[in-house]
Formats: structure tokens, sequence, C-alpha cells
């Protein structure tokens, strides 16, 4: 390892200096994430100046290594507010993946915001860092990833020996593609004839007014701004046709040729039944709100598949189990997978959230 080795913790006010500087988007330090999603999470008013938002590890300008953060709000048992930051992103570069750097870097994060750390998704290779540190599991839920296409390229990642019959399996990527959407729009057309289904850029009064009551028992509590700054689709940079990609990774995923959240409200009878919220990005369709209740569920079901159906997307994915079910039993797909996941939070946090959940809308940023 060099030993012009840098450990950067970077606090709300330190980044807006950044941007005035364009310290990390010129050649000096290489850039952690795009300037868009820079300027959106100084945005978020539940951000201090001195909370740390990322812990970086430079190596001669290089970036090696990088913890992000974004700060939030969680209810306790007791219904109290408290202040703790979600880790949002844990990277590290190839050739150091086998060095202590990732360990150091990750500990020096957590210092950093004294350990007041959820973490709502962790994966495999990280799974033994946590059992090691003082984390308890919880909000133990399924993850609902369902195809609606052969994915043709899945398929040859997986295969290479298909890559000759590449134009082939690309042909029938789009019969299949176009197949299920005329099948599954067939079954949602009855019910969505009786809808209005309104694209939504910011929630306005009346659309907050039924978001609220559906959010009252979520973990993290919900304003009208907040859920604004979260859907908002400033934090993006979308790829012109002919655009290069910049020289930097965005380590928080902000980058790509299409990607935006898609925000619908669902109305019957002039009247707001649901509201629903995805993120798009290339082919995938992620849900993260899908609000409504029993009696009209069925109806924002539909919703749902026709506005997906409408994107061109090829990929639903969830972590609502009834949502997820019901997708399964009521559309044709290709294929779907489940995988059961855990959410973390640091003991020193000092208050059990062991028995609580967390919803789709719960510390999503992407």
């Amino acid at each position: 390892m060099n030993n012009k080795l840098e450990i950067i913790s970077l606090t709300k006010r330190d980044l807006k200096k950044a941007v005035d500087l364009n310290t990390y988007w010129s050649d000096s330090y290489e850039a952690p994430f795009s300037k868009n999603k820079t300027i959106w999470m100084l945005d978020n008013n539940r951000a201090d100046d001195d909370d740390v938002l990322a812990t970086l590890a430079y190596e001669n300008y290089r970036l090696v290594a990088f913890v992000g953060f974004i700060p939030d709000w969680v209810k306790t048992n007791s219904q109290d507010i408290k202040k703790i930051f979600w880790s949002q992103r844990w990277w590290i570069v190839d050739e150091y993946k086998t060095t202590i750097l990732s360990a150091y870097t990750k500990n020096a994060s957590l210092s950093a915001v004294n350990n007041q750390v959820f973490v709502k998704f962790f994966g495999v290779h990280t799974e033994g860092y946590y059992k090691k540190q003082p984390f308890t599991r919880f909000a133990k839920r399924d993850r609902y990833i369902i195809l609606y296409n052969l994915n043709s390229d899945l398929l040859i990642y997986k295969n290479q020996n298909l890559k000759k019959f590449k134009l082939v399996l690309k042909f029938l990527d789009r019969v299949t593609f176009k197949t299920i959407s005329f099948l599954n729009r067939v079954v949602s057309r009855s019910r969505v004839k009786l809808l209005s289904i309104n694209d939504i850029t910011l929630l306005d009064d009346h659309t907050w007014n039924f978001v609220k009551k559906h959010c009252d028992d979520d973990v993290v509590p919900k304003t009208l701004e907040y859920i604004n700054w979260q859907i908002s689709n400033d934090q993006y940079h979308n790829l012109e046709h002919d655009e290069p990609k910049p020289s930097y990774q965005c380590l928080l995923g902000s980058i790509s040729s299409r990607i935006y959240n898609l925000n619908f409200s669902v109305k019957k009878n002039n009247k707001v039944i649901g509201f629903i919220s995805a993120n798009i990005k290339d082919d995938r369709f992620v849900v993260r709100y899908f609000l409504t209740n029993e009696a009209n569920f069925n109806f924002c079901i539909d919703a749902l598949m026709e506005r997906f159906i409408k994107s061109k997307c090829k990929v639903i994915q969830t972590e609502n189990s009834v949502l997820g079910e019901c997708l399964k039993k009521r559309y044709v797909d290709i294929y779907y997978n489940t995988r059961t996941l855990f959410s973390l939070f640091h003991n020193d946090i000092n208050e059990n959230f062991e028995s609580r959940t967390l919803n789709d809308q719960d510390g999503y940023f992407y």
C-alpha cells in the first residue's frame, strides 16, 4: 500500500465548500459521486453542517475506498425522534480488497458518526465484518426480483457458450417481452379503465394528506418536504445519447443513460386511493412507495403494472412481500427470485429496534 494514503471525513459544511471550489470534479481529487447527487445530499434538511456525509480514502488523489452516509431521523419505541446515519455504500478498489484498508476506512467512518449507524442492506462479502462488530440484526424481509423477458444478457453472462446464439436470443428477448406485456395488459385493463393515473413530479398537499396516514407507522418519520426531497429527480445525471461517461465512478449510482423516479397517484371516482413511486434505472423498476389499503390493493397493483409496461422496463424489484406475492400470482413472468434480507443497527444507538420493520421507503435513497 502506498504511503501517501489520505483518509478524509467530509461533513456537510466541507461538501458545500467542495462544490463551490469544484474540488472533486476537476483534475485533483477523484470524485466519489456526481455533482447532481452532491447538491441533493446538501438539500437534506435532516443533515446538520457538522454531520459526516462520507469517509474517503485517497492514494495520490485517486479514490481507493469510500463509505457514504445519509443523516436521517428514526422513531424510537417511545416515539421519540433520534438522529441516525444510514450507511449507504461501502466500496474499495479491487487491488486493495485483500488488505486491511476496507475495514480501516469503515471503522474510521463509524467513529466519525459516533457509531449512530443503520445499515439497510449488506452483502455476503461484508457479513463477516458486521458479525465481528456490535451490530444487531433486525427487519427480516424478502426481496422479490421478477423478470418479464428472456433477459438474453443475463443468460450469456451465466453461460459464455451462448454468445454464438446472441442474435437469436436477442430476438427471443424482444418477442417474450412484447408477448408478456400484452398478456399482462389484458389482465390489468378492466380495472385500469376505471382509474385516473396521474404522474407527479412532487407531492401536492392533497396527495400528501393521503400519503401521510399510510406512513404513520414507518420507522422513519415522513414529512411532505422529506418525501419530495427523497423522490426528486434533480439528484440524477442522465447521459445524453453521445455524452461520454464521466472519468470518475458515481458510487451512489446516480449516473446512467436512463435513470429517474417515476411517481404517480391513483384515483378512483376522483378520490386518491394510492401513491406509487419507483426508481427506474436502465431496465429495472424498483418500487419505493406502494401505498394503498386492502380494498383498493388490486386497483393499485394494476396501475403499477400499467406504468411498468409503459416504462419498457423488464424487471420489477420490491421488498413488499404482499406486493411481490400478488405480482407473481396475478401476472405472467419468465422468472422470479426471492432473497432474504436483514438490516442492522449499531448497539451504541442504545435503543432496541429488533422488533421493528423497515418498509421499502425507509432508508431508500438511490
